[in-house]
């Protein structure tokens, strides 16, 4: 039975306290709630009344205990004879989190998280959590050597069936890509050339304090910028897309005058990508299973000055009889594992390799129908942000093997070490 915490308020009257409350607050939503960190990161902002200082704080907070939630817990472990419930170990991985992997002072680490324990849960808890910490904090050769020592996928956090996937994948490069979910990946630009060059736009987001860097002559890496002054930037000139998304854009060839049909298209970043590339000029056809999604495509495109994409609520598992034959292009990136985005998506470290057998079938079904929307020449692009050579080369081999008149010209996965920090796999196969 789940033990009761008392109401929580997200202001306290002393502001000090109010990041680490925050963090617990939002950590209890995706622990118990099942809320996704992405969106609740998403909702900083206009949920809690905090500063730049204190949501850059919190973000860091809770990205940390959530990345490394196995390890937290191992070392936890060894300093307790039982497993505690389950507000009283987020309190443990949060105060553990500050003192072993934040620059914050580990007095203040404990003594500021058991503050907020006290006003959530109850003194004797809070005592609990206040001994707990202080004990780890007095016995640093123990926590080193712990950390040292602990086995690999609790060394990176993640769950033992995901690293017996990758390293059976990977072989020696297992621990480089391991290592890499906890690095910090550059936010990306995809710049709107319909609407200002390259130069034209680092020079206007250098003008507003945000430091940018030219990756290609369509991508920025940014370096230094709040991403709420990105945000608040926002009039169409470019939008937010992975290296890996606009490579497979690339990879595409979409010229002006195409019929492209985009079968997985939210939220959008391939079709707007296509467009620009098009000039806005020819035909795509962006379908997706959610019709209120769409509603996210037809907003972006208008944002950017796009006016040939036409949005069209389909499951893209089925075939639509209305667009066999018609397309130059298909751009086919299905749901995937998103082995490749750990970094960004915390939760997906704790999946089972069970769980994506579901998405192997969906897999099967889309890159089927899309492939039948080809016109004779015509290119497809399969990709996904997986590491997963299940859904990436066997899907694609097991299609050629099944499939005659189609050839795969070309095909890559990108490590999250490389490429601006993430997997990504993509495929190029031409219809004879």
């Amino acid at each position: 039975m789940e033990i009761k915490q008392k109401s929580v308020l997200v202001l306290m009257d002393n502001k000090k306290f109010n990041t680490r409350r925050v963090s617990y607050d939002i950590l209890r939503k995706i622990t118990v709630n099942k809320a996704y960190s992405n969106i609740e990161m998403g909702n900083l902002y206009d949920n809690y009344s905090l500063d730049q200082k204190e949501r850059k704080f919190v973000k860091s907070l809770v990205f940390g205990v959530l990345e490394r939630q196995l390890l937290l817990d191992y070392i936890i472990s060894l300093f307790v004879t039982k497993k505690a419930d389950t507000e009283t170990q987020l309190f443990l991985r949060i105060g553990l989190q500050q003192q072993l992997f934040m620059e914050v002072p580990p007095s203040a680490a404990c003594n500021e998280t058991v503050n907020v324990a006290k006003k959530v849960l109850d003194n004797n808890r809070a005592g609990f959590i206040n001994a707990v910490l202080r004990n780890i904090g007095r016995n640093e050769t123990k926590v080193r050597e712990a950390l040292e020592t602990a086995p690999i996928n609790i060394k990176y956090s993640v769950s033992e069936c995901i690293y017996k996937q990758i390293s059976e994948q990977y072989g020696e490069k297992t621990e480089a890509i391991l290592k890499s979910f906890y690095e910090k990946k550059p936010l990306v630009l995809r710049i709107n050339t319909l609407k200002i060059t390259r130069d034209e736009l680092i020079k206007k987001l250098t003008e507003q304090g945000v430091t940018a860097k030219a990756y290609s002559d369509t991508a920025l890496l940014i370096e230094k910028g709040s991403g709420t002054t990105i945000d608040e930037l926002k009039n169409g000139e470019y939008f937010v897309q992975g290296i890996g998304s606009q490579n497979a854009v690339q990879l595409l060839g979409a010229s002006e005058g195409h019929t492209i049909i985009d079968v997985c298209a939210c939220p959008g970043g391939k079709s707007f990508g296509a467009a620009i590339e098009m000039q806005n000029g020819g035909k795509i056809i962006s379908l997706d299973l959610h019709e209120n999604k769409l509603t996210l495509v037809n907003k972006g495109a208008k944002l950017l000055g796009i006016d040939i994409i036409k949005t069209k609520a389909f499951d893209s598992r089925e075939v639509n009889e209305d667009f066999i034959g018609i397309a130059d292009r298909v751009i086919c990136d299905v749901p995937c594992s998103g082995l490749g985005v750990i970094s960004a998506k915390p939760e997906i470290r704790y999946k089972s390799t069970d769980d994506f057998k579901e998405l192997y079938k969906t897999q099967k079904r889309i890159i089927s129908s899309a492939a039948k929307y080809l016109k004779s020449s015509g290119i497809m692009v399969y990709s996904t942000c997986t590491l997963n050579k299940h859904e990436n080369e066997d899907i694609v081999a097991e299609f050629i093997a099944e499939n005659g008149g189609f050839q795969l010209e070309y095909e890559r996965t990108f490590l999250p070490f490389e490429e601006a920090g993430e997997g990504f796999y993509m495929a190029k196969i031409i219809k004879n």
